[in-house]
């Protein structure tokens, strides 16, 4: 299998390519050209070829419909791997009440509807700067907000998604008595 060898390091600057890649923002200084029609045809043909020579053998047993529902009962509520002990209807409710809409609306106003990272006035957005869900008495306090433009936003709640991640992993190993 080719690739990287063993051992491979990123450069400082792949890795801040890649870290912005994964948050979606536009790499500087890439110049990406446009696919010209010919390219497109050409890359098309190839791919139609491919797929009437590489077809898959099986894909798959067919699951019967009785099957389909004992599977989808089976990861339903918190036997699913994502469930939250269900914050789901709480946090719909809080994000829809018009006390969080009058929140929004005093940040913004409070911060001059500017992004509080790089000054950006179009596509701002009000963020609690602590957690919703970890901090349910700061909901609605005007403090707790920060105007954000989307980009500077993405960052922001990247950021602390990664932090937290990181003291689960710390708790988990002093629990473990890894520490």
């Amino acid at each position: 299998m080719a690739g990287r060898p063993k051992g491979y390091k990123h450069t400082e600057e792949s890795k801040a390519k890649m870290r912005m890649s994964h948050l979606g923002l536009k790499i500087p200084n890439v110049i990406r050209r446009p696919h010209t029609e010919a390219e497109k045809l050409k890359r098309s043909e190839f791919m139609k070829l491919w797929h009437s020579t590489h077809t898959a053998p099986c894909l798959g047993k067919k699951l019967s419909e009785e099957h389909k529902m004992k599977l989808s009962l089976a990861s339903r509520g918190a036997k699913n791997g994502n469930w939250k002990g269900g914050l789901t209807a709480l946090v719909k409710g809080i994000r829809r009440s018009p006390e969080l809409y009058q929140w929004r609306k005093s940040v913004l106003e409070r911060d001059l509807f500017t992004c509080q990272d790089c000054g950006e006035t179009n596509n701002i957005a009000a963020h609690h700067i602590k957690s919703v869900i970890g901090f349910p008495r700061l909901i609605f306090n005007v403090d707790n907000g920060l105007t954000l433009c989307k980009d500077c936003h993405k960052i922001h709640t990247a950021w602390m998604w990664l932090r937290m991640k990181k003291k689960k992993h710390k708790k988990q190993e002093v629990k473990d008595g890894i520490h």
